[in-house]
């Protein structure tokens, strides 16, 4: 059974950065924002939920993430806390922690890479039902990289599935980026997400981008998408999770293993973290190899050469 010290990461905060997270936690509570910023930096990968949970509520919070957000030396030296920070703005949920996150998405896709910037669409969709309009208005920016202004309509596709109510007006703002754009990889990075509303209806939309060579069929083709439509496959899945998930044992543990230990060693044992199931990976899906390449862009297909 997993224990709060387990959930904390105590002993890999111990182990890894020679901290004691037993004697800093009983202090968050009293320290400045900036240095509940600063310990999260200073934590690397190990940031746990306490820690981000403390961070959320700062009325001040935003302003001390885009600083960091802003400092190239976090990028250059240390993904991982641009990486928790945007993880603790999607739970944040404000307008200005919204907008914030745009311009992570819009000016730092490269740096995030495919792996982060897909996962932005579920952050994005984190913040609810209030902010569909906002990501309509991200979504019509044609000057937009395409894979950036993608992850704002496969947000949509989640929100249109959470609250139903919302359906029609987001596929008819899908159907409207899908008909009117020239850009092959807008249109090929957005039919599946057309596609995930499983409605029948936009069908002939669908068969129409295709027959005018709208979408790269060597990503996907109209039977992969009549897959998706007829529910056989979930293409959202990996968007629906809670960001705060980053921040547990799983998670953590699972980011540790693949970028600190070798193949055939494991820091956490078994028995320690339940490991991650294995399932198909989708085309879409992050590289297994840890590359932050998509599969479709790395590792697909060569596993039988």
């Amino acid at each position: 059974m997993t224990t709060e010290k387990d959930e904390d990461l105590s002993d890999l905060i111990r182990s890894q950065i020679k901290i004691g997270w037993d004697e800093i936690k009983p202090t968050i509570s009293g320290m400045p924002t900036e240095e509940l910023v600063d310990l999260m930096v200073e934590l690397k990968l190990y940031v746990n939920r306490t820690l981000a949970l403390e961070i959320v509520k700062r009325e001040d919070a935003v302003f001390y993430l885009r600083k960091l957000l802003q400092d190239g030396r976090h990028w250059r030296d240390d993904i991982w806390s641009p990486v928790h920070a945007i993880h603790i703005i999607a739970l944040i949920k404000s307008k200005e922690a919204f907008e914030l996150l745009l311009d992570i998405i819009r000016y730092r896709g490269d740096d995030l890479g495919d792996w982060l910037i897909e996962g932005s669409s579920g952050l994005l969709a984190a913040f609810g039902e209030d902010f569909i309009e906002r990501l309509k208005r991200f979504n019509e920016d044609d000057t937009l990289e395409p894979f950036s202004r993608s992850r704002g309509v496969t947000a949509l596709a989640v929100l249109a599935r959470k609250y139903p109510d919302h359906k029609d007006g987001i596929k008819e703002h899908m159907l409207k980026l899908l008909n009117s754009t020239r850009d092959t990889e807008f249109a090929t990075l957005i039919i599946d997400d057309i596609a995930s509303l499983r409605d029948p209806s936009v069908t002939p939309d669908i068969h129409k981008a295709f027959k005018e060579h709208k979408i790269d069929e060597f990503h996907i083709n109209e039977e992969d998408i009549e897959s998706i439509i007829k529910g056989e496959y979930n293409n959202l899945e990996r968007h629906e999770k809670d960001p705060l998930e980053h921040f547990s044992r799983n998670e953590i543990g699972y980011l540790h293993n693949l970028h600190y230990t070798k193949p055939d060693e494991k820091y956490i044992q078994p028995g320690e973290m339940p490991s991650k199931p294995k399932k198909k990976i989708g085309r879409n899906d992050p590289c297994p190899c840890g590359s932050g390449k998509k599969y479709k862009k790395c590792c697909m297909g060569k596993e039988k050469s």
